[in-house]
């Protein structure tokens, strides 16, 4: 039996994340907040929640996503009251201290590297070439070079802290 590290599952579960983030902002609209629960319950298992930026286009994902299968299984899309993801999450499993595990009735988020969300959450914002549409998996872009301003500022300062001494 081959044995999967937690690295190849990170890996695994990143490139699930980026691809459903991407789809949905392409085709509905801006993403503020995406979330899918780690949670063993029926009731949380598998579950991803999306918070569009705009009702509108939480309205046609809800439709479209409908008439969608995934892993040869039909998504059951439905809008949420919820708001404020903050509130449904479980505080104790934040800090390691859930007792009820994966059979919580709050929500325990599966977190994506850090890498991938700076990637995707600075799409919109143009952090990445060519208009933010670019997958991580391609070359990343050349780094490039900014000088600190406050070099420019430190040196400001000294110069006017020795007028003020002669």
């Amino acid at each position: 039996m081959n044995q999967v590290s937690d690295e190849e599952m990170q890996e695994h579960y990143d490139n699930f994340f980026e691809d459903v983030f991407v789809e949905c902002e392409d085709k509905y609209g801006e993403i503020e907040e995406m979330n899918v629960c780690d949670n063993l319950g029926d009731h949380l298992v598998g579950n991803v929640y999306i918070k569009f930026r705009r009702e509108e286009d939480a309205e046609k994902a809800v439709t479209d996503l409908n008439n969608r299968w995934f892993g040869g299984r039909p998504i059951y899309a439905e809008l949420s009251p919820v708001t404020d993801f903050r509130e449904a999450c479980c505080r104790q499993y934040e800090v390691g201290e859930c007792t009820r595990s994966g059979f919580c009735n709050f929500m325990h988020l599966k977190p994506i590297s850090r890498e991938l969300r700076r990637y995707l959450y600075s799409r919109r914002r143009g952090g990445a070439i060519g208009g933010g549409r670019r997958s991580r998996s391609n070359t990343p872009p050349p780094k490039q070079r900014r000088r600190s301003r406050s070099r420019s500022r430190d040196k400001r300062r000294r110069d006017r802290s020795r007028d003020k001494r002669r």
